[in-house]
């Protein structure tokens, strides 16, 4: 039997390079361009599986939340909080602890 893999590291990778909300995640991982990762998780990642990476990704510091206010734009919430709300009004983006874990995953191991 496999052992059982986490999406976080998918997560982390559609990430990478903006602050993203979901809907952009989800669309980045499922994606057939190279930016996708369902064929190598085997399927199409379901959003409920997105936020539940998302909140242990944020519960370790690797994943910060952002709020949307008229001004300054994108707010950062403090670390290891999640969305006040709900999941469809928030944004996402590595910590710097994210961006070095990140860095050093090599996806080949992970398969």
């Amino acid at each position: 039997m496999a052992k059982e893999r986490l999406p976080d590291m998918y997560v982390l990778d559609a990430l990478a390079n903006d602050v993203e909300d979901v809907e952009a995640i989800l669309r980045m991982l499922n994606s057939d361009t190279a930016l996708g990762w369902h064929n190598e998780w085997g399927r199409k990642f379901r959003r409920d599986e997105i936020i539940e990476t998302l909140c242990r990704l944020v519960a370790d510091d690797l994943v910060r939340v952002y709020e949307t206010k008229e001004e300054p734009g994108l707010v950062p919430l403090p670390s290891r909080t999640l969305p006040p709300a709900n999941f469809d009004a928030a944004w996402f983006g590595l910590t710097e602890r994210g961006r070095l874990v990140h860095t050093n995953w090599e996806p080949a191991e992970d398969s």
